[in-house]
């Protein structure tokens, strides 16, 4: 059954008059040309999900080593003509939108007992890198040695394992800006790092029936009305200071669940006490203290780190920050088309094996997934299911999780899941 649901999103993603139509409605084509648009998403995504390719002429050799005669091949400057166009990040904007709607939510991963409540868990992260100096002025960079650079901000489904949303901005955008509208949030929760804590929007976020949990800064101070330590037990003495005021020569607990409250705001706070690094670590949270223990809190936080790996699989293994040029169309749609490239990567080896590891089959996309590629740029439709069994045959043998240490069970998204289940 995997095997022809796979085929048929192939098939119904990657259909040319659907393609063609798109790429007349976003304006990138006009007429049709010796560049196709079918052809230039499937050299694209085939090229970026290799993972090594570092220059436009690297992407025109992919494309011309996907045509089907030499005659088809075309030259340096048209190809680099496509691309800078300013409808080509719109279309393939357009087109990770689809994918979103087409691949991503094919597959949904199963939630611990804790989290299945939700109708999905979101994690909220952004990551920049430098792109070249000529852009500054467009994407000027918070940091002095280089003065151009872009951030993009991601929103991820826990559910699925792709991003259901992410924008592209100057480093210097502010990251609270980006976060998912508070009206799309009920019965959602949503993971943010300290940049996002923002507390009219946490108000919004109530409002609408949505849940957080987020890092805090360091500057939070509330005045804290009932505090407890790491077992559930009540402390009194605490009750009527502000959070700083605690400190460890008052309190030796290493773990404190605090109700607090900011203005008329009330809200929870868990700090935690890291003795090795001697520093506090915050979070601020409106999950219910009777559902969720502090360590159920740090524990869910700690999830969050699904879309620091996914943004470092794009940065490592999809392209990301390797292109060098002054054109703001290329940049913006080569983004979009690196995302792509991977929504649809992880979707079929997660279609194919749920517990998968993403990491080894990003590794060897040449093996499992470039041949499927090729049938459908080839249009040889009666051979995508063997290429698919294929695929399929090498994704469960080669691609399986490896067994974790002890020390190391703990701090894993299975590890994570099985402390979640009671």
């Amino acid at each position: 059954m995997t095997i022809i649901s796979l085929q048929k999103q192939f098939k119904q993603f990657f259909n040319a008059d659907f393609l063609q139509k798109m790429a007349k409605n976003t304006g990138l084509m006009k007429r049709c040309r010796a560049i196709l648009p079918e052809q230039l998403v499937l050299s694209l995504v085939a090229a970026l999900s290799k993972g090594n390719c570092t220059s436009i002429a690297e992407l025109l050799r992919q494309f011309n080593g996907m045509c089907l005669s030499t005659r088809d091949n075309v030259a340096y400057k048209p190809f680099h003509n496509q691309l800078r166009k300013e409808e080509f990040p719109l279309f393939m904007r357009q087109l990770v939108m689809r994918a979103i709607a087409q691949f991503a939510r094919q597959q949904s991963v199963t939630l611990p007992d804790k989290l299945a409540c939700f109708d999905d868990v979101l994690l909220q992260d952004g990551s920049s890198f430098h792109i070249h100096r000529d852009l500054a002025d467009v994407y000027p960079s918070r940091f002095k040695r280089n003065p151009a650079a872009v951030e993009c901000h991601m929103t991820m489904s826990l559910k699925t394992f792709s991003p259901t949303r992410m924008e592209i901005s100057a480093d210097t955008a502010s990251e609270r800006d980006f976060l998912p509208a508070p009206e799309t949030m009920r019965n959602k929760l949503l993971l943010a790092d300290a940049g996002y804590p923002d507390f009219e929007y946490f108000a919004d976020l109530e409002l609408y029936g949505g849940f957080y949990i987020f890092r805090a800064p360091k500057s939070l101070n509330p005045k804290v009305i009932e505090a407890r330590n790491r077992q559930g037990r009540l402390l009194p003495k605490l009750e009527g200071r502000k959070i700083k005021d605690i400190t460890r020569g008052t309190n030796r607990s290493e773990v404190l669940d605090l109700k607090v409250r900011r203005g008329k705001q009330e809200f929870r706070v868990i700090r935690r006490w890291f003795a090795e690094e001697k520093r506090f670590c915050i979070w601020v949270t409106n999950l219910p203290y009777e559902t969720y223990s502090a360590d159920d809190i740090m524990a869910i936080y700690r999830c969050r780190w699904q879309v620091e790996l996914l943004f470092k699989e794009l940065k490592s293994h999809t392209n990301w920050q390797r292109f060098v040029t002054a054109q703001k169309a290329i940049v913006d749609g080569l983004i979009w088309a690196s995302l792509l490239a991977l929504i649809i990567r992880r979707s079929t080896a997660l279609q194919i094996m749920p517990s998968v590891s993403l990491f080894k089959a990003a590794k060897n996309v040449d093996v499992w997934l470039l041949p499927i590629f090729e049938c459908i740029s080839h249009k040889a439709w009666s051979e995508i299911s063997n290429k698919l069994e294929w695929a399929t045959s090498y994704i469960l043998k080669n691609a399986r999780k490896s067994p974790q240490s002890k020390s190391k069970k703990n701090i894993t998204l299975d590890g994570i899941y099985a402390r979640l289940n009671p």
